[in-house]
């Protein structure tokens, strides 16, 4: 008995096994192949393009990165429920990237990931979203949350780790050319009143929204991306005396087209009519000014200066209200349920109520709030008078995140970005060429966000990951600083 079982299974001949083999293959294709016929069309086709396109990730990576640059801008259009949760084609994507990067550093026993101080913020961050997320009343909203920033820091790490510099080349044309899409959609609108009723604009416009649903994300999307169209645009001008041997025609072509979706983007962005991405460009390009160079920051202290000399008479000379875009926070402090509502004063005392929900919420729970995601949740108890609806956020991110999770949640969101302009700002000032424009990039994408969060959400149609993808961007690639905190980690081979 003990000889027989020392023998099992026993030894075929080779080509005994070679037919073993075409016998199961034959028969795993006539399996796929019935299976195929008697499947729905849609289904089939879904199919094929999951097959083609997991091979694409398996061979190129980066691949994913590109199509995220489409995805999301428009793959609200093409949603599907799972569990209460909305999934689109920018989680799937982000899913096949994550896992055909693993599957190719247990393919090569070769481990490449940026260790850095951002990515450390960010996961003690995701940290403490998890213990907010304990007291959530509700867990679809939470684990929502927790989706968010666990896809923040995924991306992050594979743009940061995994893209080569021609890859990043190319994911910033990439997200220029979604960026003019979307832009020509929002001028079409714009031009042509084709919208909503309500976002009629001096009765013969349309406030532009492109494919957002609504004039403030979709103002928010074009202001993060334009700091990588005016940074490009700069670094390539044609007489700048450093220009790389050999590389004019290719500069030359970079600022034209950096210059042209500039032009486009800033255009949609005003026809949005959005307050929050004013706020935000004049945020991202203050920052990118004081970053650029010293005469750069001398000539922002003269006009500083001079904002202060003459702010009103400059800011009363805005055309078209842009002013009262800008100025419109006199109900501020007021007692909103005594306040006639008009069509001109709605909508800032609309984001008001919010706030002033918001911080009834936190003045019940000051250290870890109310829970994360529970905002729209506990709102019923906190609204004031005539203003129930929720609207899923309260229009100011930094009271969102202080009624979500008190104190601690505040700081550790502060945490996160202050490590992320000190990171950014290092790479900027320490590199050049390409290296930092990536990186004062990415200084106007936090510039933008900072000042766009005073009265709106960007972490809302999937912007965060926009905001990984240049976090990545700028503090990956050959470039990344060499320092043990940032320095890429490497198994050896087994």
């Amino acid at each position: 008995m003990t000889s027989l079982l020392c023998c099992w299974p026993p030894r075929l001949p080779s080509g005994a096994r070679a037919a073993i083999g075409r016998l199961a293959g034959l028969v795993g294709l006539s399996l796929t192949a019935a299976a195929l016929a008697r499947a729905p069309l849609a289904l089939c086709v879904g199919a094929a393009l999951v097959l083609v396109g997991g091979l694409g990730l398996l061979l190129h990576p980066a691949l994913g990165v590109y199509l995220l640059a489409f995805s999301i801008p428009f793959g609200s259009l093409r949603e599907f429920s799972l569990g209460g949760l909305r999934v689109g084609a920018s989680e799937v994507l982000l899913g096949g990237m994550i896992a055909a990067w693993l599957a190719r550093m247990l393919a090569t026993r070769r481990v490449t990931v940026l260790r850095s101080r951002l990515g450390l913020a960010l996961a003690l961050y995701l940290v403490l979203l998890l213990v907010l997320a304990l007291r959530a009343g509700q867990l679809t909203p939470a684990i929502k949350e927790l989706a968010k920033w666990s896809e923040v820091l995924l991306l992050y790490l594979f743009v940061s780790s995994a893209l080569e510099a021609s890859e990043r080349r190319r994911v910033v044309i990439a997200l220029l050319a979604a960026g003019v899409t979307q832009s020509g959609l929002g001028i079409y609108q714009f031009l042509r009143q084709v919208g909503p009723p309500g976002f009629v604009l001096f009765g013969r416009f349309m406030r532009a929204h492109g494919t957002f649903l609504q004039p403030n994300p979709y103002g928010g999307y074009l202001g993060l991306l334009l700091p990588f169209a005016y940074v490009t645009a700069l670094a390539n001008w044609p007489r700048r005396a450093n220009a790389p041997p050999g590389g004019r025609a290719g500069s030359l072509a970079a600022f034209f087209g950096a210059t042209l979706s500039a032009g486009l983007m800033t255009a949609a962005l005003l026809m949005s009519w959005s307050r929050g991405a004013l706020l935000g460009l004049l945020g991202g390009t203050l920052v990118v000014a004081v970053a650029w160079s010293g005469k750069s920051r001398l000539l922002l202290i003269v006009a500083v200066i001079l904002v202060a000399l003459v702010g009103s008479e400059l800011v009363s000379a805005l055309p078209g209200g842009l002013a009262s875009r800008l100025t419109d926070l006199a109900y501020l402090g007021q007692d909103l349920t005594a306040i006639e509502i008009t069509d001109d004063n709605f909508a800032i005392i609309e984001r008001l109520a919010h706030w002033q929900a918001a911080w009834r919420m936190f003045a019940q729970r000051p250290w870890l709030g109310v829970g994360l995601g529970q905002y729209a949740v506990v709102y019923p108890s906190v609204a004031i008078p005539r203003w129930g609806d929720p609207l899923g956020h309260a229009h100011n991110y930094y009271l969102h995140v202080l009624a979500e999770g008190g104190l601690c949640g505040l700081a550790g969101y502060t945490l996160v970005l202050l490590v992320a302009l000190g990171s950014v700002w290092r790479r900027a000032r320490s590199t050049a060429g390409w290296d930092r424009a990536l990186a004062l990039s990415a200084l106007g994408v936090l510039g933008h966000l900072i000042g766009h969060s005073l009265v709106d959400n960007l972490f809302v149609h999937e912007m965060y990951l926009l905001i990984a993808i240049a976090l990545g961007l700028a503090l990956g690639g050959k470039g990344a600083p060499a320092d043990a905190s940032s320095a890429p980690c490497q198994d050896a081979q087994g």
